[in-house]
């Protein structure tokens, strides 16, 4: 089939389930599964890097799940797919796609929606899908992202923003009003509040350019991971704020390829603190005793930590790891 340029299974009745592309169909340009009994396509269908067409109409049993990531031909969805209301997963990630088409409006139950390399959303959209749990945006334009209506989202749990390109004042100040949101990616960008997300479990705040960090970060009681790492911290003492010890449920800190030469001492009242990665901080001296008492210390590439700096316990656990390799 590597010859295959045309694939016409319309009206299969049968068909359930479409097989995983295994990287012999690469010629495909076009792909008829109208009129089947398909329930879901395979994630693989990405690697049909030339088709051009997908037919998926009167595809009845196709309720729930459509993932398209990766079709990078694909430039429309068929139309009748705006009949399929109880969809609640939808992935045009990495498509030819540039915009979401209105009828994704009618999508109530849609509870995971990637438009990843998509031109910005319209408020529209965002605001009619009420029962959205998941969105996850990537954009590789240099335009800010339209966020003003994230705040009517009131059941988002999931919340994926890496590298948006969102500068000060795109995030909106109502983000704070997020109240259901359970984990965070602001990769690259960062709001100014986070105090009302009192539900928030993880947070990734890795690759921004912090002037200081946000004192409304030790609010979120319920935190137990916190991604710090790629953020130009130079000063640890001065960055971190004096009450982190308010981060009562923090079990994870990701320090690593930051600036800092020493630790700062409010760490010591992280008390659940059970993983600190601290690799690749080429400028760190010293580690201070207190870190013993946590449980996996992670200090790859730290250029400027000599092995007197670094407290026994540590060394023996190094040492016991690396005689295991």
């Amino acid at each position: 089939m590597e010859s295959l340029e045309t694939f016409i299974l319309s009206g299969c009745s049968n068909l359930r389930k479409f097989p995983e592309i295994d990287g012999k169909m690469d010629c495909l340009l076009k792909l008829y599964l109208d009129g089947t009994s398909i329930e879901e396509l395979p994630s693989s269908i990405g690697k049909l890097s030339r088709l051009v067409v997908l037919n998926l109409t009167d595809c009845c049993s196709l309720v729930y799940t459509l993932n398209l990531s990766g079709c990078y031909k694909v430039e429309n969805l068929p139309k009748n797919l705006q009949q399929v209301e109880v969809l609640e997963e939808l992935d045009l990630s990495e498509t030819a796609i540039r915009e979401p088409p209105p009828f994704i409006f009618q999508y109530k139950n849609l509870e995971v929606l990637s438009f990843s390399g998509f031109k910005c959303p319209s408020s529209k959209l965002l605001q009619n899908l009420a029962s959205l749990f998941h969105v996850m945006q990537s954009r590789t334009n240099s335009k800010p992202l339209l966020l003003h209506s994230l705040s009517s989202l009131s059941s988002l749990t999931m919340l994926k923003l890496r590298d948006c390109n969102l500068c000060e004042g795109d995030i909106p100040s109502d983000f704070s009003c997020l109240s259901s949101l359970k984990r965070v990616d602001l990769s690259g960008d960062i709001p100014s509040d986070f105090s009302c997300l009192s539900s928030l479990k993880r947070l990734d705040l890795s690759g921004n350019n912090f002037i200081s960090i946000p004192p409304s970060l030790t609010r979120l009681s319920k935190l137990e991971y916190l991604g710090l790492s790629n953020c130009g911290i130079c000063n640890l003492c001065g960055d971190i704020p004096s009450n982190i010890s308010h981060l009562s449920s923090l079990t994870d800190l990701d320090l690593s390829g930051n600036n800092f030469i020493s630790i700062s001492p409010s760490l010591t009242r992280l008390t659940k603190l059970d993983y600190l990665k601290l690799s690749n901080c080429k400028g760190l001296e010293l580690l201070p005793e207190f870190v013993t008492n946590i449980r996996n210390v992670s200090i790859n590439n730290c250029a400027s930590l000599e092995p007197v700096a670094i407290p026994s316990k540590v060394r023996n656990s190094m040492d016991s790891m690396h005689s295991h390799c």
